[in-house]
């Protein structure tokens, strides 16, 4: 399983993996968001992840032709996470 910490830029997103020094940049193709406007699903335009990777922390990944990274804890570091003190 490998940690990973996901930064949602303009477009992009990059991608770093415990125990690797060179991280991933791949275009967002869409994102779903919650009620809230945090980030939920984002759709990447190519793979991201090996056949059966498992991820751990707050991000999920699965696709055959593109990866879908989804959220699914709390902690996940990008430019539309809010900080637990805002309102």
């Amino acid at each position: 399983m490998s940690a990973i910490e996901v930064v949602i830029g303009d477009g992009s997103v990059t991608i770093r993996r415990s125990g690797r020094s060179a991280p991933i940049v791949a275009q967002v193709l869409g994102l779903d968001r919650d009620p809230d406007g945090e980030v939920t699903r984002i759709w990447l335009d190519r793979l991201v992840h090996r056949p059966g990777e498992a991820w751990t922390g707050a991000w999920s990944v699965h696709g055959a032709v593109s990866s879908i990274v989804e959220r699914v804890g709390i902690g996940a570091v990008g430019v539309f996470k809010r900080s637990p003190d805002a309102p």
